[in-house]
């Protein structure tokens, strides 16, 4: 395909085109994944059931367990792709991998946290506030319960008010559906920066020397002055997949409100079992993502590259500026620029970034190789 032509694709069409084919072939490591995911869902569902789970501890296990594992995914769907068959060892030797000093960071994931706190937030703000101000039309006693809570603050008597904010239903109420919009827009907004970021997967594949520094360098600086047209095709290719996040875990939250709605912890366990319910389409999606972003990157290639070169040629004028580069040497510089530009535009794959090799060597190329 000609750099002409890659501008008329339309990622979220084309991605959908090889969907089904590539979730075939994914299959057994999408299994195991969901069953990774399952498993860390259902330890923090016990944990959070019997008042040991915290938010903390969630974000600690979400890192440290479930994004390498899902970063294995993207990468085994990405050789699946390309014709490679991966095995169960393929797969949890590249979820290994998440923490070497070529890919830990890919996808900014403190970064990703304080964003998503911050929409969650803001979520929260903004649907208390809706909530209070239709509530006179389905919950008339909210306003009048929260006023008076109030009056019991304000004269001192704290037990009153702890009292009175245990026994009112309406307060009660609108604290849980408060507490699930923030936890959805958490989750929501995190799986979104989560997927956003899924791209830079494939620019460290194409850099020569992966390095976490300069992919997100190049990253913010291709995006901010480069990119045409990016973000419109992001959302395009993307939209729907949070819409269906959003119903099985608005789905599962109902579910769990009222299979557990005795609990003393159900603002939480509901919000929990709408997570699990999410881990079904967020598996079966992944192929769907690494096609999506695949297309993505080939579409803006030129301006990611772009981008990586001239963070490169402004080091290397810094360097002429402080002359601590001779003249001989800095025309073998500007040759190597060149040289690098035109590797990462046509070149083929850096086959050392996803070196997911097989954990048993086909006696075959034993045979060959003697």
């Amino acid at each position: 395909m000609q750099n002409k032509d890659l501008k008329d694709i339309d990622v979220g069409r084309d991605a959908r085109k090889g969907f089904g084919s590539l979730l075939k072939k994914s299959a057994p490591f999408l299994g195991l994944f969901f069953m990774i995911a399952g498993l860390v869902w259902l330890i923090d569902f016990l944990l959070s059931y019997i008042g040991a789970g915290t938010v903390l501890l969630t974000l600690l296990i979400l890192g440290a367990i479930v994004v390498p594992f899902y970063f294995a995914a993207i990468v085994c769907s990405f050789l699946e792709k390309g014709g490679r068959t991966t095995r169960a060892g393929d797969y949890f030797k590249t979820a290994g991998l998440y923490y070497s000093p070529s890919f830990f960071g890919s996808f900014r994931i403190l970064r990703s946290i304080l964003f998503s706190f911050l929409v969650s937030l803001i979520v929260y703000f903004i649907f208390s506030f809706f909530y209070a101000t239709f509530s006179k039309y389905f919950d008339p006693n909210l306003v009048n319960d929260i006023d008076q809570f109030y009056a019991y603050l304000m004269s001192g008597d704290t037990e009153a008010a702890s009292k009175f904010l245990t026994d009112s239903a309406s307060i009660t109420m609108f604290s849980r559906m408060a507490s699930f919009a923030m936890d959805a827009g958490f989750t929501l907004s995190f799986i979104y920066f989560l997927g956003r970021y899924t791209i830079m997967v494939f620019i460290r594949d194409a850099m020569v020397t992966p390095d976490s520094r300069i992919v997100n360098a190049a990253y913010k600086e291709a995006l901010k002055y480069r990119t045409k047209g990016y973000n419109s095709d992001f959302f395009k290719a993307t939209w729907w997949v949070y819409l269906i996040l959003l119903v099985f875990y608005a789905g599962g939250a109902v579910t769990g409100y009222i299979l557990l709605k005795e609990s003393a912890y159900v603002g939480i366990l509901m919000n929990l079992v709408g997570l699990g319910f999410m881990i079904i389409p967020l598996t079966i999606l992944i192929p769907y993502y690494v096609l999506a972003m695949d297309l993505l990157f080939a579409k803006h290639k030129e301006a990611f590259v772009k981008a990586t070169i001239d963070l490169a040629r402004r080091a290397f004028e810094e360097l002429k500026y402080m002359n601590q580069i001779g003249e001989e040497d800095a025309k073998k510089y500007e040759e190597a620029l060149k040289e690098a530009e035109d590797s990462l535009m046509k070149g083929p794959q850096n086959p050392d970034v996803f070196d997911a090799e097989a954990t048993e060597k086909d006696p075959d190329e034993d045979n060959k190789e003697e």
